[in-house]
């Protein structure tokens, strides 16, 4: 039976799960963008305004709610709509602190005794700049204001984005140890108390091939992630998993909603924890909904009216590969860049827009400045996913579009 679901956020990994549940249910989605439109009815409420979406979730019947931007999550909308008696599948405001405080994420992992690089927590701009000094080289650098990390290898580069920083009122800097090896995200299902392993991937974060350049929101991504054995994922299950739930009951802050793990898997087979997820991440999003055999709607509402523990043993997926891949454009110039090819790909290639992308008065897509869209293919075997996408990528054209080359073709 359909039902009326309403997703707030319009990002990457927004439209790939809107995409996923219009199979089989009316989606909203807010803020709207031209190419949600085309599938899903679309709101212009802001993602903290909690009174207005409330009063349009009661007023028009919506079953579910889903918020997945950050601004929503921190507006404490899971909690006011709770004592509403709304259905909403996500963490309450308290909870979700432990994915968006950085300074507390690390915090807790040391308390938890989780493998997590090296790092220093600072509130004085002159003890940052004191402590770089001798920090090895490469190292990140974290605030609480962005999602990302910037990597720096020397103090003079440093130095100004330091400041920078301390300017723009960033209340605490985290300084963290650069580990190599393979960056990947783990994602689970949880009612708060039990939780079930829903898919993994590799992700590509950085800007350049051979991982180079800055970090980014992310390049492109393979699922499920074939490096990472089943003992390692029990691992991740009785060491990372079920001790961060555990300490976020006791502190009275259960996590309902999916918690992903942002790791890094060293060539000696050794795991880091960078921190959590409190959703799929853009780049990874569509691969891993590619690889899932579940009715989500069914499983996300277990979790909701408390039948998860009794009923679910098991999240299904397929036999399939999936890779995903970001297509950029460095165009910064306002000027028309139509993005043409889109009719040449196969019926099941999976394309995400990014709500930088417009529709103009003929109906055509066009690009701007930033990440564009995403593809994602599958296939039997990680090779021919990858073979598959990047034969893909090759048909669709526009200015300056820019994207990695080698996603996913290291060591099948």
């Amino acid at each position: 039976m359909s039902k009326k679901i309403l997703i707030i956020g319009n990002g990457a990994k927004e439209y790939a799960l809107a995409k996923k549940l219009s199979e089989k249910h009316e989606v909203y989605v807010t803020p709207s963008s031209d190419t949600l439109k085309e599938f899903t009815n679309c709101l212009d409420i802001r993602e903290d305004n909690v009174t207005e979406l409330l009063e349009f979730v009661m007023e028009n019947g919506i079953d579910m709610t889903i918020p997945i931007s950050a601004q929503a999550l921190k507006s404490n909308i899971a909690e006011i709509f709770n004592n509403n008696g709304q259905k909403i599948f996500a963490p309450a405001q308290k909870a979700s602190n432990i994915v968006f405080d950085k300074a507390l994420a690390k915090k807790v992992l040391y308390k938890l005794r989780i493998p997590t690089p090296k790092f220093g927590i600072f509130e004085k701009q002159n003890m940052v700049l004191d402590y770089i000094k001798n920090q090895k080289i490469p190292f990140l650098l974290k605030t609480d204001a962005s999602n990302s990390a910037a990597i720096f290898t020397s103090y003079q580069t440093a130095k100004p984005a330091v400041d920078a920083s301390f300017i723009e009122k960033n209340k605490r800097i985290i300084i963290e140890d650069y580990i190599y090896g393979t960056p990947f995200s783990f994602y689970t299902v949880t009612d708060g108390y039990k939780a079930l392993p829903m898919g993994s991937s590799i992700t590509y974060k950085h800007s350049l091939e051979g991982n180079g350049g800055q970090l980014t929101s992310g390049m492109g991504a393979c699922a499920p992630n074939y490096k990472l054995t089943i003992e390692q994922e029990y691992y991740l299950m009785d060491n990372v998993i079920y001790p961060t739930l555990d300490y976020l009951e006791i502190e009275g802050n259960p996590y309902l909603g999916i918690l992903g793990v942002n790791g890094v898997l060293t060539d000696d087979g050794k795991i880091f924890v960078l921190g959590w997820h409190s959703f799929m991440q853009d780049c990874d999003a569509s691969a891993i909904l590619e690889i899932l055999d579940e009715d989500l709607y069914e499983l996300f509402d277990s979790c909701i009216i408390g039948s998860f523990s009794d009923e679910a043993d098991t999240i299904r997926l397929n036999d399939k590969f999936a890779a995903s891949l970001v297509l950029n454009c460095k165009n910064k110039q306002n000027i028309e860049n139509i993005i043409n090819g889109l009719d040449n790909l196969d019926d099941d290639t999976n394309i995400v827009f990014y709500p930088s992308v417009i529709k103009n008065k003929y109906l055509e897509y066009e690009a701007n400045a930033g990440p564009v869209l995403m593809i994602t293919t599958t296939a039997a075997t990680a090779a021919a996913a990858v073979s598959k996408m990047y034969s893909e990528a090759a048909e669709i054209e526009f200015k300056s579009v820019s994207y990695r080359k080698d996603i996913c073709r290291s060591k099948f």
